[in-house]
Formats: C-alpha cells, structure tokens, sequence
C-alpha cells in the first residue's frame, strides 16, 4: 500500500505541473518545435490519454520490470538505475557506517554521565549537526579539504577516498539525531525496574548496560535507520552534486530539470522499494534483538 501510494502520489503530481514534457522533449529535440511535432509527441508519448490510463499502463509495465525509456539517455530506465544506483547505495552505506560508529559510543557516554561537560557539548554538537543545511556543510568540508588542506580532490570518484566526505556530510544530520534518539532511550531504560532488579541479583555495572539496557534500547534506533536508508538516496542529490558523483539522486535531479516523466517515476520507485525494504528490515532485526517485545510490547522486557 505504501508503493502504491507513493507511486500514484508521485504519478499526479508529475504530471500536473504546469510544464508540458511533451513540449520540454520537443524543444531538445526540434529546437523551435511546431504545435504539430508537439502534438505528435504527445501522442507518441501517451500523454494525451486520461491520467489514470496512463497510470494504470505505467503500473502494469513496471510490474514486469519496464520503467520505460529516459527521453535524456535513450536508454532504459532500469539499466541507468542500474548502473547510478550502486555509487549512490556505496555512499549511503558508508554513511550509515559513520552514523553507528558515532552514534553509539557518544550516546552511551552521555547518557552514563549526565549532565557532565560532556554531555553539554555532545548536545550543542549535535543541535549544529542536526540544523545545517547538507550543501553548506558540503562545500565548507570541500573547501578545507580539497583546497585549503588538500587531501582529496575536488572533483573525483571510483575509488573509496572519494567517498568519505561525502558520506561524513550526508552522516553528519542523521548522526546527531541518533544520538538525541538513543541517549534519550538509554536513560529511560536505566531508570526501569529491570536495571534495579539485576542490580540487586548482584550483576555488574558494566553487564547491565552493555547486555540489557543497550540491548532494549536498539530498537527505536534500528527503526530510525530503517526509515533513514531511504531517505538518505532520496537526500543523496545534493552531496552528490556538490562531489560530482554520478548516482542516483543527480539523475532523479537532471530528469525534473527535463521534464523526464519516465525517470522521474522509476527513480521514486525504486527509492520508495528500498525505504519499505528498510522498514521490513528494521523490523526483522529488532524481532531477532528481542522477540518479547515485539509480541507483547515493552512491558514485556
């Protein structure tokens, strides 16, 4: 139901722009197009049936795996994604990479010394990290970098050093409000009764956090990357942009500039699959995490 709606979403909202694609087509192609080569390709396009017959074709075909043609490459929806996706899941992945790496030791820190000068820092950091804008912090990391300080290159891809900044900046917003999540779910599962009880049957500071409390606090964070997978493709266009990566998200961007219909439809559809295949995932990992709380809820726990 969530495809289903996204893509109808989607579908309507493409097609209600104010922007003709069959007139944007025309002029890349014919320059100063007739209303005749207009109409013509309208008509070849299908664009001059109902919108919901459109919908319904466009349904069926990428049932089969056919998201059509891009009217930019000429080539197949399916292979250009094909070929896009895997340098923008690279970035994302590595992303998320970052994200655990920073997300759980600082949110364990903070939440065992409350209220510590650490603790106050983490907070205005993460506050920052959550309000920048991605571009800006993109260029301002490319410009110390890749020209003040240069590391890295300015322009460069294929290898893994050209990923770090990018997946650091696209990391940065969804590392902070992790670490809000989980340093606010930590403090209260140590206030909970368990804690008490396994302090009194005489286990050791150290076994309670690291066995019980992070355990029963994962879940809510799981469920935020889930959520953050497919957001973070969806996301991606701008990181990509400003490091000149060639993925997913700058083709989805160049397919709106043009008026792409078919690459419009296909690129939201495969990034609403992989945010339902996150939320499917997210949900099979906190059940293996602990299967008491999912079939009886927290006070299971």
């Amino acid at each position: 139901m969530t495809l289903l709606g996204v893509t109808a979403l989607s579908f309507l909202m493409a097609n209600i722009s104010i922007v003709d694609p069959a007139e944007a087509y025309a002029r890349n192609v014919f320059l100063h197009p007739t209303e005749e080569q207009i109409v013509q390709i309208r008509t070849e396009m299908g664009l001059d049936r109902p919108l919901y017959q459109q919908y319904i074709q466009w349904l069926g075909s990428s049932l089969r795996g056919d998201l059509g043609v891009s009217l930019q490459t000429k080539n197949t929806v399916a292979s250009d994604i094909g070929q896009k996706l895997p340098i923008t899941m690279q970035l994302v992945g590595m992303s998320l990479l970052w994200v655990v790496v920073f997300t759980i030791p600082v949110a364990l820190i903070t939440a065992l010394r409350k209220n510590s000068w650490f603790d106050h820092v983490v907070r205005i950091a993460t506050i920052l990290g959550a309000s920048l804008p991605n571009f800006w912090l993109g260029f301002l990391v490319l410009l110390l970098f890749a020209v003040t300080f240069p590391i890295v290159k300015v322009v460069d891809y294929g290898n893994l050093m050209s990923l770090i900044l990018p997946s650091l900046v696209l990391a940065v917003p969804v590392a902070s409000i992790s670490i809000r999540l989980f340093r606010a779910t930590l403090l209260s599962n140590l206030n909970k009764d368990y804690v008490a009880y396994a302090k009194a049957r005489g286990l050791s500071n150290g076994r309670i956090v690291w066995v019980h409390v992070t355990r029963n606090s994962l879940p809510p964070l799981i469920m935020l990357f889930g959520q953050y997978m497919g957001h973070m493709i969806a996301g991606s266009a701008i990181v990509e942009s400003i490091f000149s990566l060639k993925g997913v998200g700058m083709y989805l961007i160049d397919a709106i500039m043009a008026r792409d219909l078919p690459t419009i439809n296909g690129c939201v559809l495969v990034i609403a699959l992989i945010f339902v295949f996150g939320r499917v995932l997210a949900d099979i990992v906190n059940w293996r995490l602990n299967p008491r709380m999912m079939d009886k809820g927290e006070g299971a726990l």
